[in-house]
């Protein structure tokens, strides 16, 4: 959480619009400060039902895809790479349900502990 310099309050995202990009910065609700240092450089991309879809540029992008990669069949297009990784769906003394995700079809599924 960060906090103004000017005024004490707490910074929040604000999307500032260029011509074809969109910067991410932290803004005072209360006075005029803008801290454009921590903003974060998206693209638009199409817009979907709710809202506009938006897509990192730059280096945040590739940190972004952090997951780990393990070898594993794919069940819809058989390829053998799949990113995974562990959610607590179910209460605290059941095991995790683990997730995959195909590296080339995107196709996602679940294996259960």
């Amino acid at each position: 959480m960060d906090f103004c310099p000017k005024c004490g309050s707490r910074l929040k995202p604000k999307q500032l619009k260029e011509e074809e990009s969109v910067t991410v910065a932290l803004a005072c609700l209360r006075c005029d400060y803008t801290s454009q240092a921590a903003g974060n450089r998206v693209s638009v991309s199409e817009e979907m039902e709710g809202g506009t879809s938006i897509k990192v540029v730059g280096e945040e992008a590739d940190a972004l895809k952090a997951m780990p990669v393990t070898t594993v069949e794919c069940p819809k297009c058989h390829n053998m790479e799949a990113q995974w990784w562990f959610v607590q769906t179910r209460s605290g003394d059941e095991p995790p349900t683990q997730f995959y995700r195909c590296t080339k079809c995107d196709h996602t599924w679940r294996q259960y502990a």
